[in-house]
């Protein structure tokens, strides 16, 4: 889901340096990488250390490419036993983790029913009743075993997508490797919308109205993130149209059907990948059980924006209404004084 980003170095320093770089067909989205550190040279040295981190998770985690670390695994349905990555191990972690506590609302085997959804989109007509059924049932089963070794057993013979927790996890760790560097003293880091932020920037997002798709729509709410991270669900730019009807790319898990009532979701919390995996579980979730659900997670605030228009917020959301008028597409800007 686009939205709009502007922000503002507000700490007190001595003129540093601001780099500020767009990278198109980095994970799968445009990326951009920003800097403020205390030469051009460290700042460039942060955010090769970056770029370098997201190349090399992308090699374990991308589900288009037959040589990741992920496909080739997943090329083993059955075998016993496999020798994972630190990296994948932990991500498939998070993935029971969120499976569990979501009660399957999220599911990394969602992507077998958003193969029956893109099916159906070219035949021009619905899945099946039965075939839905079938897929919902087959992912009532664990998809892995892990293993106190570091191993897994990988049980489900569909694909798995892992987009919903890596993307976010990668911009979490590439942050990391840029902030590890001497005299770097902000690095925001944003990927086709999610994104993460450290140091003393505050970043004032604008959240795109998920009932349009146009880049121009004046905005429907605003947040600032400060030190965490941001991540957004809609459906206005994606998902697929049978006949004259558009459905959404977010599937339910437990009923195999397109999500109706929630188009709209923007997550805060301190890491991108929690904010990544909250803003599917919300989009899936009622309002109720994902507003309980997100009370029992420290420091984590959502805007939840449902098909009738009405905007539920928890608690600690630090949004506020924006004005009408038109949205433009800036990109996130630190800057320093």
């Amino acid at each position: 889901m686009r939205h709009v980003i502007s922000s503002a170095l507000c700490a007190v320093l001595r003129p540093p340096h601001r780099l500020h770089t767009t990278y198109e067909r980095l994970l799968g989205t445009e990326v951009e990488v920003q800097v403020v550190a205390r030469t051009a040279a460290l700042a460039e040295a942060a955010e090769q250390a970056a770029l370098a981190e997201i190349e090399r998770l992308t090699l374990i985690f991308n589900r288009f490419d037959p040589e990741s670390e992920l496909c080739r695994w997943q090329a083993r349905p059955g075998a016993t036993h496999v020798a994972l990555s630190l990296e994948l191990q932990h991500v498939l972690r998070l993935a029971d983790h969120w499976r569990d506590l979501s009660g399957g609302a999220f599911h990394p085997g969602a992507d077998a029913l958003g193969q029956l959804w893109q099916q159906a989109a070219a035949t021009g007509q619905r899945p099946s009743e039965a075939a839905l059924a079938r897929q919902v049932s087959a992912l009532r089963a664990a998809p892995w075993t892990l293993h106190a070794d570091g191993s897994a057993t990988l049980h489900a013979s569909g694909p798995l997508g892992l987009n919903a927790l890596a993307k976010g996890y990668i911009v979490d760790r590439a942050v990391l490797a840029a902030t590890r560097g001497a005299g770097v003293r902000s690095v925001l880091i944003n990927a086709g919308g999610d994104l993460r932020v450290t140091g003393p920037a505050r970043v004032n997002v604008l959240i795109a109205d998920p009932f349009t798709a146009r880049d121009d729509a004046p905005p429907a709410a605003r947040v600032q993130v400060r030190g965490g991270a941001l991540a957004t669900s809609g459906q206005a730019h994606r998902g697929v149209r049978i006949g004259a009807a558009h459905y959404s790319h977010v599937l339910d898990p437990r009923s195999g059907q397109p999500v109706q009532d929630v188009p709209g979701v923007t997550v805060t919390a301190p890491e991108c990948v929690t904010a990544d995996a909250l803003a599917t579980v919300l989009s899936v979730l009622d309002v109720r059980a994902g507003l309980q659900l997100l009370a029992g997670l420290p420091e984590c605030e959502a805007l939840i924006i449902t098909a009738d228009g009405q905007r539920h917020a928890s608690p600690g959301w630090r949004g506020a209404a924006v004005a009408a008028g038109p949205g433009r597409g800036a990109r996130p800007l630190l800057t320093a004084r």
